[in-house]
Formats: structure tokens, C-alpha cells, sequence
């Protein structure tokens, strides 16, 4: 049995809430000073550690990198420019589960799912349907009727066989010019990939992920008599978020590498 003359505790008895906590005269991180320790030595935070859209790089790449990867040549990762506004999602739903004979529930996650959305002005240049597939397509060209086309991360072999030649996969056109529109070309089927890309004002490497398997499922063009740049837009859901990494975390130097730094251990946990 428990000793129940045993004293009762309370939050507030065992955390202090105003130790080091001036809310009138400090900031939570200390901002706006020069940082020269880094966040993961410190609170210090400086403005120019603040993240803006003018330090993200939206590029198009092959939507498997571990199949683009194989190829000798390597691939493409390309800038997309004129991008005016990105937005990324992911949802992974809940459902609760209850239980006779208790109050309480159980939670159980589900499968996560993403989609990103991109807002573009519309140029006399490849237009944003193209722009996405600037890394996937190997090699393509058009006739009046058809669109043929490689690609990085599905190549198509006429036969079979390791001496088997790659051919050119045939479309429905996609577009006229440097617009493409035509979202039901099959073409569109196939994915690609999407690399963003973070800094800060100094020029160093916050994070960077990509975003495999992405498909158009839907694209929007606004017109409008007072309006004096035209934008295009395209929603995507993506299979898989993968975050690039160049090194483990006990080797982490933020000015040269890239990793998954670790959120409460110190820096060499894990060595």
C-alpha cells in the first residue's frame, strides 16, 4: 500500500518559472545580436540567421533520385525561376480509438500524405508544366501530333535484353510553343522530382529536401482585364519527403556539410 501521508507534489514545485525569464527586457533567443556561436551552442539568434524567401531555391530534378543516381552521367537539378509563391503540406490523419470499459483512447497514426503548390508568372519561356520536368526528360522532341520523350527515371527499351537499345516514349503533344497546358497527355503521368533548397543571409545551408515521385493534379492559368502580369499555377502530391544529408550528425560543421543534427544529445552522441 502507499504510504499515503507521502507529501504531494506539483509542477511548480519541482520547475522554475522565472529563473533566467525576464520577459520585459529579453528576448526568449537572444536575436538581433552577432551571432558568432550558432544556434546549437546557444540561445543566440541573429537576424541574419532569419530565413526569407529570397534564400530558397525551388529546382526540378528526376523523381527517383536512387535510379538517376545509377546512371553514369549523372542528372540534372534545375533552378525554376519567376516562382512566386510555394506552399508545402503534409498530412498524416488520426483515428481514435476507444475501448469498453475505460475513459481513455487509443491514437493511431495513418499513412502520411503531402502535396505541394507553386504560383509562377507567366513568360514568353518554358512555362511552369515544363519547367518541372527540366530534370527528368533525358531527351525529347516534337512533332505536329506527337511529344517523344526520354527519361532519367523510367527509360523505355524497345526488345529486351542488357543489349537492348532506349527508345523514345510517344505522347500526345503536351502544349504549343513554350506553353504547355495539355494536362491530359500521358506524359503527364510520368512523376518528377522537386529539390528545396534553404540558407540564410549569409549564405549557409539550413536544411534541403526533396520531394520524389510528384504528379500534376491540377493546373490553373488566371486571366484577368486589370492585371498586369499573368501567373500560372500547378498542385502536386509527391510519394516520398526525403531529407538530403551529407554527413551523420557527430560530424556536423555548419559551414560545411549538411545533417540531421540532433535535437537534444549533445553534437558527437553517437560517435
Amino acid at each position: 500500500m502507499p504510504d499515503i501521508t507521502e507529501p504531494k507534489y506539483g509542477l511548480e514545485d519541482n520547475v522554475s518559472h522565472v529563473n533566467g525569464w525576464d520577459w520585459e527586457n529579453q528576448h526568449v533567443s537572444n536575436a538581433y545580436l552577432d551571432n558568432t556561436k550558432g544556434i546549437q551552442e546557444g540561445g543566440a539568434i541573429a537576424i541574419n540567421d532569419i530565413i526569407e524567401s529570397g534564400t530558397v531555391l525551388i529546382a526540378a530534378g528526376p523523381a527517383d533520385l536512387n535510379a538517376a543516381s545509377a546512371r553514369a552521367e549523372g542528372f540534372r537539378i534545375v533552378p525554376i525561376g519567376l516562382v512566386e509563391t510555394a506552399q508545402i503540406s503534409l498530412n498524416k490523419p488520426l483515428s481514435r480509438i476507444f475501448e469498453i470499459g475505460s475513459a481513455l483512447s487509443y491514437i493511431i497514426p495513418g499513412k502520411t500524405v503531402g502535396g505541394i503548390s507553386l504560383s509562377r508568372v507567366f513568360f514568353d519561356g518554358p512555362s511552369l508544366l515544363k519547367a518541372l520536368y527540366f530534370g527528368e526528360v533525358k531527351e525529347d522532341y516534337a512533332s505536329t501530333v506527337n511529344k517523344f520523350a526520354k527519361f532519367v527515371s523510367a527509360p523505355y527499351y524497345e526488345g529486351g535484353g542488357d543489349t537492348a537499345q532506349e527508345a523514345y516514349q510517344k505522347f500526345a503533344n503536351i502544349g504549343s510553343g513554350n506553353l504547355a497546358m495539355n494536362l491530359a497527355s500521358s506524359f503527364f503521368n510520368q512523376p518528377v522530382g522537386l529539390a528545396f533548397f534553404f540558407k540564410d543571409q549569409q549564405s549557409e545551408t539550413v536544411g534541403q529536401t526533396y520531394f520524389e515521385g510528384c504528379r500534376v493534379s491540377t493546373y490553373n492559368i488566371g486571366i484577368s482585364a486589370n492585371m498586369n502580369v499573368l501567373t500560372e499555377g500547378v498542385n502536386l502530391e509527391f510519394v516520398r519527403c526525403r531529407p538530403i544529408n551529407s554527413v551523420e550528425s557527430w560530424r556536423y560543421d555548419k559551414k560545411e556539410n549538411v545533417a540531421d543534427i540532433n535535437i537534444v544529445s549533445p553534437r558527437n552522441q553517437g560517435e
